[in-house]
């Protein structure tokens, strides 16, 4: 006949005192199968207020049309300088820096925020001593001495899936948060593309300067010689001498122009803004036709239409957590230690321990309107989440559209001052070789002069206004600024 003492000691009594870890582990899995099976919220597209039409109105293709493709857009210019730019500008570029830091903080706060859908476990330990006297007051009792060492499980169980919709709704503050550091990649892309081109124009409209300085110190000294020879009048001489002055005071307000926009480019680039940057000779020309897309594409591409959505899905998800906060709570407790008079035996899990258990529901019965209050304002930043998206959304067809429009215009537009620039420069040399032959008078010459100075400054504006309409196309249509 077997005795007792023969049984395991795991299968004595204390079986009770063994299913509270058995339990906690159950649902431990149970926690993390539930947030593992945890996915973002779908897309909320269908919650747009702006109608998305089938083709952008101003493209002016609506057939055969070559699709964007957004990671190559630095080959349409004929520009091998620029790819190494933007790299250097995405690696040391101080604001994007604080961008990546500001994505690691919106991270980690929303991987805190998360935590509410796991269960906590903590470990203490604790000792006491304690003496005291007598019911007489004469004798003292022996010293108490208490050890114990304890774990607690508490869980609150999500019956509703309030703690699911809080949870995904920061998945999609991550991937929002994500989007807006995407964001700030490509308008620093953008941007330094900008300065670098708006540097080669001042460069540019500097050298220019330079060589009507030249023309007219020039023809200053003819005027001059003619005035001492009794051929030209002093009113010829003084007019030359105010456009030679006058070009002077242009050259060094083109000098500080073509400075301030290099140190603009360096502070981008992440350098002291030392005026060292070499600068290439030429803006470049533009090799591909006119990169389009579908609408439909805009809203998957732009990581600010992105980000907007996902702020609206993490709205719609609040507003679920808060309506669901007014239902019933389940939370479960439990504990598993040790209780001893002697520290040595805080380890003994068999002969000195202690358990506890519990299961509590709770429903909310009054809190001054606090938990009505807190949906309302849920379900009404929702309702901006979505207008907000939608304005978005709205904003970015229109600079779209205005970008595809101005396309066209600024091609039509280079040639025309391409033109007048050419005819200009022509007609001034032929008033200077008319007023040498005195077939007419310094006035005219000076216009002529006026004329082709206005023509040759418009056209390298408008060279540069078309590469930066451009690129403001690629940023409308998400182009990946990529290095």
């Amino acid at each position: 006949m077997a005795s007792r003492s023969s049984i395991p000691p795991e299968q004595h009594d204390d079986n009770g005192a063994q299913r509270p870890y058995a339990k906690a582990a159950v649902l431990a899995v149970l926690a993390f199968s539930l947030s593992a099976c945890m996915t973002t919220p779908p897309p909320r597209t269908e919650s747009l207020l702006v109608e998305v039409p089938d083709d952008f109105s101003s493209s002016g293709q609506s057939e055969a049309v070559a699709s964007f493709e957004p990671s190559g857009w630095m080959e349409d210019f004929d520009d091998p300088l620029l790819s190494g730019l933007i790299e250097e500008a995405l690696r040391y570029n101080l604001d994007l820096k604080v961008a990546a830091a500001r994505l690691d903080a919106a991270l980690a706060s929303a991987n805190a925020g998360k935590s509410e859908i796991w269960p906590s476990l903590n470990l203490s330990g604790n000792g006491s001593k304690s003496r005291r006297g007598s019911a007489s007051g004469i004798q003292q009792t022996p010293t108490a001495e208490t050890y114990g060492l304890t774990g607690r499980f508490s869980w609150e169980i999500d019956l509703w899936g309030k703690l699911r919709n809080g949870y995904r709704a920061e998945l999609a503050d991550q991937e929002a948060a994500l989007a807006d550091y995407r964001s700030a990649r490509l308008s620093l892309a953008a941007r330094t593309a900008k300065a670098w081109y708006a540097a080669i124009e001042a460069d540019q409209q500097l050298e220019l300067e330079k060589r009507i300085l030249e023309a007219l110190v020039e023809s200053s000294r003819i005027v001059e010689e003619n005035f001492a020879s009794g051929i030209a009048r002093a009113l010829d001489v003084r007019l030359v001498r105010a456009n030679l002055a006058s070009s002077r005071s242009s050259l060094e307000q083109r000098r500080r122009s073509r400075d301030a926009a290099i140190r603009n480019l360096e502070t981008i680039l992440g350098r002291y803004p030392k005026n060292e940057l070499e600068l290439a000779s030429e803006l470049p020309g533009i090799r591909a036709e006119m990169p389009e897309g579908i609408p439909s594409e805009l809203l998957l591409r732009r990581p600010d239409i992105v980000a907007a959505e996902r702020r609206l899905a993490a709205a719609e998800q609040r507003k679920f957590e808060e309506s669901k906060a007014r239902l019933p709570s389940l939370d479960l407790n439990l504990s598993r230690g040790t209780s001893s008079s002697d520290l040595d035996e805080i380890f003994d899990f068999v002969e000195k321990r202690i358990w506890s258990q519990s299961l509590g529901v709770a429903q909310t019965l009054f809190q001054g309107g606090r938990l009505k209050a807190n949906y309302q304002r849920a379900r009404a930043t929702y309702e901006q989440n979505v207008a907000a998206y939608s304005q978005t959304v709205l904003t970015a067809f229109r600079e779209v559209e205005n970008a595809l429009s101005n396309q066209s215009s600024y091609r039509e537009d280079y040639e025309y001052l391409r033109v007048a620039a050419e005819e200009s420069i022509e007609a001034e040399k032929l008033a200077w070789s008319e007023y040498a032959s005195g077939l007419t008078d310094i006035t005219t010459v000076l216009d002529s002069v006026r004329r082709s100075i206005t023509a040759q400054r418009s056209f390298i504006q408008v060279a540069n206004q078309r590469i930066q309409s451009r690129i403001d196309l690629y940023l409308a249509l998400g182009g990946g600024f990529e290095a």
